[in-house]
């Protein structure tokens, strides 16, 4: 898969795990956030977005995101 510079915009995530939910399945074959190779943390009504070390910056997660708290740039570009 390509790599991508995946930017996160953490006011502008809800919660809804849908990144974590296409993550699992993709390379876990699972719906199981736990999982994930991004994760969600929930700090009273905000969110927090990290990556695991074993993200490859594919990009899948930045799909999913339907709020725009995620999103990819071509590794390199703007």
């Amino acid at each position: 898969m390509s790599k991508y510079r995946i930017l996160t915009d953490d006011a502008k995530c809800t919660g809804c795990l849908r990144c974590q939910l296409a993550c699992s399945q993709a390379y876990q074959k699972s719906f199981n956030p736990s999982a994930a190779r991004v994760r969600v943390d929930f700090l009273g009504v905000d969110c927090a977005i990290r990556f695991t070390e074993e993200c490859v910056a594919c990009g899948l997660c930045a799909d999913n995101c339907l709020y725009g708290a995620l999103e990819k740039s071509a590794e390199g570009g703007a």
